[in-house]
């Protein structure tokens, strides 16, 4: 076989078709081009490949323009209305954090200003200053503000004007508060017709301009740039630092909006974000008033009234305190049964200590009738019993209880009780006297038995229904009449022991008497010799004649031939 058919039939046995060859020639792009199918086809491989670079596409979208933006902004919103309305409370908690210091921060400003702002009127409306420029103002016809801050401002910037100076219209306008805001444009138009006529009429060069007007108390301050320029009306007069940062503030502007200024079309919303840097430039500078100093010395001075004052009261109430709890102290010196030993403070606290006897004045009590309160002083009182005389008196009446008629008392320790009792009582008090504290005796030398009263009266009576019957002509009574003399005996002793225990004198009276027989000096004679007989009968059977008295009556009364008694109870006299 020729090399040319060798070659041929090499040929066929590799002769391959399309297909057999793809996979050889566009394998890998095969590959990339499921993996890109199923990412296109499957939403987690999408959404997977898209979150990829989703935020590299925004940025760049950001920095190629707004549209994005735009395109989102209806999205954002719609989905964030829709979450406040579903959830609220998610909604609070998310913005929570910035929210709370937000309004805590705006309070606090708002808070400051108005106190400055009270602070501003009460200094206005309670002074004679005040008064006087309140006069001023009817008197002017002038507004009451605009003469304090005649009198208070050394100059206020009341109004900044922002404008576009080859065209001049009014790129932004502030004003400062109860200030009447006249039309930015109108005062535009004004500066620009001022600008032109001092042009024209001195001839200035075109990059010059009118800087500085008046009208009345205002000065308009302008500062010129490129492409605006700030106008300032300030009332009052001006310092340097209002013209500097007039001229720092258009700088800045110039800097941050030379395309806007550059290619301005009347579009003023873009200048919006100017408004804080204008009110950057609002100042003013209150007058410092030399009776500042002295209206502070006098107010010190008040302050220092106020608090001599203070003070003095407070002296005075502890003076009183202390004058109080001194004059207390001393009456519990001198109240019977009560001992101070000592006093003072403990945690801030008074307090007073001692020993009282229960029956002894109150301290507590005695602490009210001074006027002093029991949280401020504590009382410490020990029991004991006082050898005081009125204590002691106190308690031996508490003890014995003396019935009525009965009465006590104490003098160097003797304890003297007086009065009818009946035996029983008066033996009780006899053995208890001297076991009280305090009794050392007891005196009841006039402390009489009532059964003893009872007894003496009852003897004498029974004595004067005796009667010793005699016979006629006799001085010598009959034996019969021996029991009779000895019932007499025995009542008349019985009378001279009972009634001195009863407090009573018997005064006992032998009467004799005679009948009518004879004459009447015989008679008395009898009379008497009869009285005289008894009192010896009764003399032998022991009674003490001393205590006897007799008498005679002839036959004046109760004629007959007897003896009878007569006694005569009354109270015992000191010594007898």
């Amino acid at each position: 076989m020729s090399a040319r058919l060798r070659a041929r039939a090499r040929r066929r046995e590799h002769d391959y078709t399309l297909d057999d060859l793809r996979p050889l020639l566009v394998k890998p792009e095969q590959e990339r081009l499921k993996s890109l199918e199923h990412k296109l086809e499957t939403p987690e491989a999408l959404a997977e490949a898209i979150g990829e670079v989703l935020a590299r596409a925004a940025v760049v979208s950001q920095k190629r323009g707004e549209e994005l933006a735009s395109a989102m902004q209806p999205l954002l919103l719609s989905s964030i209305h829709e979450t406040v309305r579903k959830n609220p409370e998610l909604f609070a908690e998310a913005i929570f954090p910035s929210i709370g210091p937000a309004i805590r921060k705006a309070a606090r400003a708002a808070l400051e200003a108005l106190l400055l702002r009270v602070d501003d009127m009460v200094q206005r409306t309670m002074t004679l200053t005040s008064l006087r420029w309140r006069i001023e103002a009817a008197r002017t016809g002038r507004p009451f503000v605009e003469i304090v801050m005649l009198h208070n401002l050394a100059y206020r910037v009341e109004h900044v004007f922002l404008v576009h100076r080859e065209s001049g219209i009014v790129l932004q306008h502030v004003a400062a508060e109860n200030v009447t805001s006249e039309d930015p444009d109108q005062v535009s138009a004004m500066l620009a017709a001022i600008d032109d006529f001092a042009r024209d009429a001195f001839r200035e060069e075109k990059e010059g301009g009118l800087s500085r007007f008046c009208v009345g108390g205002l000065t308009g301050i302008v500062e010129h740039g490129p492409r605006a320029m700030l106008v300032a009306i300030v009332r009052g007069v001006a310092s340097k630092d209002v013209e500097a940062s007039l001229a720092e503030t258009l700088e800045e502007i110039h800097r941050k909006y030379a395309d806007a200024l550059v290619h301005f079309q009347g579009e003023v919303a873009v200048f919006e974000p100017t408004r804080d840097a204008l009110v950057g430039c609002m100042r003013e500078e209150r007058i410092q008033k030399p009776t500042s100093g002295r209206r502070g010395l006098l107010v010190l001075a008040a302050i220092a009234a106020l608090a001599l004052v203070g003070g003095g009261i407070a002296w005075k109430r502890v003076h009183d305190q202390n004058r109080r709890f001194d004059t207390y102290v001393e009456a519990l010196r001198g109240e019977p049964g009560l001992l101070v030993t000592r006093t003072g403070r403990d945690e801030g606290r008074r307090f007073v200590e001692g020993l009282g006897d229960p029956l002894a004045e109150d301290p507590a009590a005695l602490r009210a009738r001074h006027g002093l309160d029991a949280a401020d002083i504590e009382l410490r009182f020990k029991p004991i019993y006082s050898l005081d005389p009125p204590l002691a008196e106190r308690r031996a009446s508490q003890v014995l209880r003396p019935p009525p008629g009965v009465s006590l008392g104490l003098v160097d320790g003797t304890l003297r009780v007086a009065g009818v009792a009946e035996r029983a009582w008066i033996e009780r008090a006899r053995l208890l006297a001297t076991s009280l504290p305090g009794v050392t005796a007891l005196d009841d030398e006039h402390l009489f038995e009532a059964e003893a009263i009872t007894s003496a009266k009852a003897a004498a009576a029974a004595l004067e229904g005796i009667q010793i019957v005699f016979p006629l002509g006799s001085a010598r009574p009959s034996s019969a009449e021996r029991a009779r003399l000895d019932a007499a005996a025995r009542a008349v002793q019985a009378l001279l022991d009972t009634a001195p225990r009863g407090g009573l004198s018997a005064r006992i009276e032998i009467v004799g008497h005679a009948d009518a027989t004879g004459t009447p000096e015989k008679n008395q004679r009898l009379s008497e010799e009869r009285a005289s007989r008894v009192s010896t009968e009764l003399g032998a059977r022991g009674v003490p004649t001393v205590s006897l008295a007799t008498r005679g009556v002839g036959q004046a009364d109760l004629a007959a031939p007897k003896v009878t008694f007569a006694v005569r109870l009354s109270p015992a006299r000191e010594g007898s």
